[in-house]
């Protein structure tokens, strides 16, 4: 089902043939929330790759705030990613966590799904994707076609605008003669994921900063539903950061996705004047399987350590981010979500670290190009189906990663220091998810005892 289908059936009188209403809104939350889950990747990937020593000393400073910049918006992406997930709930479906890989093979995702440095073009594909359905007046006709030729690209393809899929879900979900008010599951609210977990030890836009203070952004977006209103003014939220459809909030450097990469492409280098970014590959592949056509295979020794242990790593935060939304709301539970998202926000910035240990290696033996962050999902997204299994899920990643790290190679590394680092904070880590993975277990069996008596 492509875009405009989509659309002209949350538009229409009934439901496509194979969905209920109910159906056709879960199919659309999760298309949105495989967007931004791909969204999120790529903007990391791309603020990952600004900078170097290549950078003349006159652009350092704009290529920093270029780079915070674009990872602020990313980590919104990861509070939009987190806010879809909670109005799933809100409708009784499962949690959605895949995305688009690549090679690309989807009609609905914005653009074809690809790892790549931070460029003009890459830039003008971000600024239709978030584009609204009206520009701004400060946009002229000719910027605009220069954006939209560079985003369309030599084969001319179509961006479709995550706001029109978003316009397509608010009109249904708010319209009860399709989704009746029996449809909703207010009950699912405690198992959703709060902005008052996410925002613990943060002021006020800090988490759009690599500093924080820096750059001001606005806050990460994490909204519950518990009616059906919450869950249009989630999405409607959502929305606006992206597009800023409004004027007051299109006259704003610091409001919506749209407008700030607008501001980071006029800004950037034409023609080759200078470079902005290291010399990173597009989709980047770890030792273990052969690159398909339009990937660069690590080879590097070293480098294909450390991106296994960064895909490890990146399977970790969607595990944390999945167990995050199982907590049943009592005291003790919700401590343990608190640790949970803690431990998710941590991971992130394990994976800039490990991303920058990445970029310090050669992709290969002609060491032209750098290796990168490769971002492969994990074999299975299927979840555990209780507390105590997702501690072990957790225990055991840790220990397949601490096997990797502890590697020879790795320990007469330049990176030696920061291995030992992330093995001894792994240990701690470990240590103390046993305590909630016995406890779980403890409370489950307890449980299940009461009801058979």
């Amino acid at each position: 089902m492509t875009m405009l289908a989509a659309a002209k059936h949350a538009a229409s009188e009934s439901p496509p043939p194979e969905f209920t209403w109910r159906e056709f809104a879960v199919f659309l939350l999760t298309t949105a929330a495989e967007i931004e889950h791909s969204l999120m990747v790529q903007y990391l990937y791309a603020g990952w790759s600004l900078g170097g020593a290549q950078v003349p000393e006159e652009h350092q400073e704009a290529v920093t705030k270029w780079r915070q910049i674009i990872l602020g918006i990313a980590k919104e992406e990861m509070g939009h990613l987190v806010t879809v997930q909670n109005v799933i709930r809100f409708l009784g479906a499962p949690l959605a966590l895949d995305r688009e890989d690549y090679p690309w093979d989807s009609v609905l995702a914005p653009y074809p799904f690809a790892l790549e440095r931070l460029t003009r073009t890459t830039l003008a594909k971000y600024i239709v994707t978030e584009s609204p359905e009206t520009w701004p007046d400060d946009v002229s006709v000719g910027e605009r076609k220069e954006i939209e030729r560079l985003a369309a690209g030599p084969d001319e393809q179509k961006i479709n605008r995550v706001g029109a899929l978003y316009k397509k879900l608010i009109e249904l979900i708010g319209d009860p003669s399709k989704l009746a008010a029996s449809e909703f599951h207010p009950e699912s609210y405690p198992t959703q994921s709060s902005w008052d977990e996410y925002a613990r030890g943060y002021g006020k836009g800090a988490r759009g900063s690599s500093v924080a203070g820096t750059t001001k952004t606005p806050d990460v977006l994490v909204m519950r539903a518990a009616s059906r209103a919450d869950a249009v003014a989630a999405l409607s939220a959502v929305a606006e950061q992206g597009e800023a459809p409004d004027k007051a909030a299109a006259q704003d450097d610091e409001s919506s996705h749209f407008r700030r990469f607008l501001t980071v492409f006029r800004h950037f280098p034409k023609d080759g004047a200078w470079e902005a970014t290291i010399p990173v590959p597009s989709n980047p592949v770890a030792p273990g399987l052969p690159a398909a056509k339009g990937q660069s295979q690590i080879e590097d020794d070293l480098a294909g350590l450390w991106a296994n242990i960064f895909n490890i790593r990146y399977r970790m935060l969607l595990s944390y981010l999945a167990h995050s939304h199982t907590s049943s709301g009592e005291g003790a539970l919700t401590r343990r979500q608190g640790v949970v998202i803690n431990r998710m926000f941590a991971e992130m910035y394990t994976l800039r670290a490990v991303a920058a240990v990445l970029s310090r290696h050669p992709l290969n033996a002609a060491g032209e190009q750098r290796a990168a962050a490769p971002f492969q999902m994990p074999y299975s997204l299927q979840l555990p189906d209780s507390d105590a299994a997702f501690w072990r899920l957790h225990i055991d990643l840790l220990a397949a990663c601490r096997t990797l790290l502890k590697d020879p190679r790795i320990a007469l590394g330049t990176d030696a220091e920061y291995a030992a680092t992330l093995l001894s904070l792994d240990a701690t880590a470990a240590e103390e998810m046993r305590l909630y993975a016995d406890a779980a277990t403890v409370r489950t069996g307890h449980r299940r005892s009461t009801g058979a008596a």
